[in-house]
């Protein structure tokens, strides 16, 4: 009976590590891009590819090495293109200023767009008495036919 607890303490024991590790690899699984696919985690993909990463990522886990020791594996080997969300980097600082430059641009062009397209309809102002008269006569006469 004594053995019988023992094993059981110990398996009881070994499983919340074995859960860590099954919960880190989830969470590395859906940050990771398939290479094959590009658009789809490792987890959602059915990729020959996708099947091997994920045993590097649960070799890696076993072994004792933590998520982001993981993640730089795998990006010295396969580059950074398979991280869904690229790390903030001197070689990829475009990738996270455009979005804010392509927006203050566009706040700029409505700004513009607006504030011209403003000061042109109100040309009538700038008319003299006489050419008011004329105009008036104009659509008066438009509106008679």
């Amino acid at each position: 009976m004594k053995k019988f607890i023992l094993i059981f303490c110990i398996i009881f024991n070994s499983y919340p590590s074995f859960s860590d590790q099954n919960k880190i690899a989830e969470e590395l699984y859906n940050e990771l891009r398939c290479l094959v696919c590009q658009n789809q985690s490792i987890k959602e993909s059915d990729a020959p590819l996708a099947k091997d990463l994920k045993l590097i990522v649960l070799e890696q886990l076993k072994n004792g090495k933590s998520k982001a020791e993981v993640k730089s594996f795998l990006v010295e080997k396969y580059g950074e293109f398979i991280l869904f969300k690229p790390t903030f980097s001197v070689k990829n600082i475009f990738l996270w200023i455009a979005p804010i430059i392509f927006l203050l641009f566009g706040i700029i062009i409505l700004y513009r767009f607006f504030y011209f397209h403003s000061k042109n309809t109100n040309n009538d102002d700038h008319l003299s008495i006489s050419e008011k008269k004329k105009l008036k006569n104009i659509l008066d006469e438009d509106q008679n036919i």
